[in-house]
């Protein structure tokens, strides 16, 4: 063989590694792209989580009747919950009975003078809306597409207002 079959057969090897690595390149180009979307777009959703806490739901309990351990009396009150989203509202309806009892079991704890003042000073509402918070914790899934298209959104409890609240000490 001679050099001039060669050539042919080498000029087409040299073209297809060309465009062997021109694909490459374009793969690889998209791949960073869809990367770099899927930052952005979760980093744009979680400054849009903080300013869309807006209470759209409210979710309301039956009455509480607690005795406390530490004391003879009684505590009654209700409760509502506003949340941002009718799916924490779904999940709390769910999980009433759990949320009565570790409500239950929270409040129970305490002289009847300090729920009194933990009413009062609205430190019973923050820690409700906290403990209501941990109970939807990451537990609500929202489908997301491949690119990250749909905004993250963060479920949670934004205000508690406990009303009708009584506490007696019995002797």
């Amino acid at each position: 063989m001679s050099d001039e079959e060669r050539k042919p057969s080498s000029m087409v090897i040299k073209y297809l590694l060309i465009a062997i690595a021109f694909l490459a390149t374009m793969v690889c180009s998209a791949v960073v792209s869809i990367f770099v979307y899927k930052t952005i777009m979760e980093k744009k959703s979680e400054t849009s989580v903080d300013q869309e806490i807006i209470a759209k739901e409210s979710v309301t309990f039956e009455e509480f009747t607690i005795y406390p351990l530490k004391e003879k009396g009684m505590i009654k009150f209700k409760i509502n919950a506003e949340v941002n989203d009718i799916k924490a509202k779904e999940y709390l309806d769910k999980k009433k009975p759990a949320i009565r009892d570790i409500i239950t079991r929270h409040v129970m704890l305490f002289p009847i003078e300090e729920i009194k003042k933990t009413y009062q000073s609205e430190e019973l509402h923050k820690s409700i809306r906290k403990e209501l918070n941990l109970i939807i914790g990451d537990n609500i899934k929202v489908e997301s597409s491949f690119l990250g298209g749909q905004v993250k959104k963060k479920f949670l409890v934004v205000k508690v207002n406990v009303y009708d609240f009584s506490a007696i000490t019995m002797e």
